[in-house]
């Protein structure tokens, strides 16, 4: 049997009145195989009876236990590179993906495809420029010649940089070699959308490493004289994951993912640019050393939960207030408010922030109130918000909401030039 396949047979939960019945029925059959060449009634008797219906009850067991197998093995998952995905289906989907990055010169400029997912539901593409104009809309040519135009859905930029998504609902006939026109950059990219490979767990798909209920997955890859690495994560908590610490989390520079080599060298990280959060796909340099191993690092990563409280405050200068509440089961106390002019008012907060802890509260976020804040320099953690206030109140009520938590690791992975980046 092939060992990926007993492993997710081990895996499946046997209920255990169903695994006493199971063990009981073998031993009345095999006591009843043993006493039946002393018998010579031609009648049934009624322990042959028994073992009869023990035999039909283990068919019926065994079938239900071959249902949650198949079950089991059919579940696939896929993983969408560029775009940091694992979908989850009942069997191999038909979902189309672009492999590697593809990078054009425009002009002083470059434009980079980093992802494109095809199914049933969509048409996904991710793009990042350099000192070129943003782009508006795109169009996949498939191999029949036709046209199929995607616009911009999303954007972010800075004076000389972008990154966009564009989108189509719907299924589109767009697999194979087709060419992605990109009008307004005078581009015409031939490209080859391949299935994607569905695997059975997260483990199949890379190093996997799980620390304080996050679990996470390093995919290995290789893009030239480049390691690819995207990271993915699994865990049962309420928060979303924002941050997996490659460029740091606040001002905790020294807490950053890192990559060294054999000799305990720190690699340089290129982060591959994407349109949302949490950033999690990087390149590093491969050395070309013979029997070269990796080891990637994440020291800690930041999560956001899903939560909020009202609270009122007085809009005057007010020490000791050690006004105390919980946000996501974090500890928060505001311990003054300072008003700082007939407009502004300050608050600030005690989040009982402890550096040895396994998860540690460290911003919290006023709803749709337009605020500021201070951070502490050492850690990184909120001392105080700032916002505006009706000059002539004399409280004012806030809503406290989406807490920041880091989450100590550290998750480490080992990886092998000779298994992940083979040329």
């Amino acid at each position: 049997m092939d060992n990926r396949i007993k492993e997710e047979i081990d895996t499946i939960p046997i209920p255990p009145e169903l695994h006493a019945r199971s063990l009981l029925g073998i031993q009345q059959a095999r006591s009843e195989h043993e006493s039946s060449g002393r018998r010579t009634s031609n009648r049934l008797s009624r322990r042959q009876a028994i073992a009869a219906v023990i035999v039909i009850f283990l068919i019926l067991t065994t079938a239900i236990y071959n249902t949650q197998v198949l079950a089991a093995i059919q579940k696939a998952l896929q993983f969408v590179p560029g775009i940091g995905i694992v979908k989850e289906s009942e069997g191999a989907a038909d979902t189309y993906i672009l492999k590697q990055p593809i990078t054009r010169q425009v002009g002083e400029g470059s434009i980079a495809i980093t992802g494109i997912m095809v199914d049933e539901k969509m048409t996904y593409v991710t793009m990042n420029g350099t000192d070129t104009a943003r782009i508006e809309r795109i169009t996949f040519v498939n191999e029949q010649g036709v046209e199929y135009e995607l616009k911009r859905s999303m954007a972010s930029w800075s004076p000389d940089s972008w990154t966009a998504s564009f989108w189509q609902q719907g299924q589109l006939d767009v697999k194979g070699k087709v060419k992605l026109i990109v009008t307004d950059a005078a581009l015409e990219i031939p490209l080859t959308l391949v299935k994607a490979d569905a695997y059975a767990s997260y483990a199949e798909m890379g190093e996997t490493a799980a620390v304080n209920g996050v679990t996470i997955t390093a995919i290995a890859g290789r893009v030239d004289e480049k390691a690819r690495i995207s990271l993915v994560a699994q865990h049962a908590g309420d928060f979303s994951i924002m941050e997996y610490g490659i460029h740091g989390i606040h001002l905790r520079d020294g807490q950053k993912l890192n990559v060294l080599n054999a000799a305990g060298e720190k690699l340089e990280i290129e982060n591959i640019r994407g349109i949302s959060a949490p950033a999690s796909d990087f390149y590093f340099p491969l050395s070309g050393a013979e029997g070269e191993t990796y080891t990637l690092t994440l020291p800690e990563i930041g999560v956001q939960y899903k939560d909020e409280i009202t609270v009122t405050v007085p809009t005057e200068t007010t020490d000791g207030m050690n006004q105390a509440f919980q946000l996501a089961g974090f500890p928060v106390t505001i311990t003054k408010t300072e008003r700082i002019d007939d407009s502004q008012l300050r608050v600030y907060v005690d989040l009982h922030y402890n550096d040895q802890s396994e998860k540690s509260l460290y911003m919290i976020n006023i709803g749709e109130m337009g605020h500021h804040g201070k951070l502490n320099e050492q850690t990184g953690v909120l001392e105080y918000l700032q916002f505006d206030i009706d000059p002539g109140s004399s409280k004012v009520k806030l809503t406290i909401e989406n807490p920041d938590v880091l989450i100590r690791g550290p998750w480490k992975f080992e990886l092998p030039a000779a298994e992940y980046f083979k040329p």
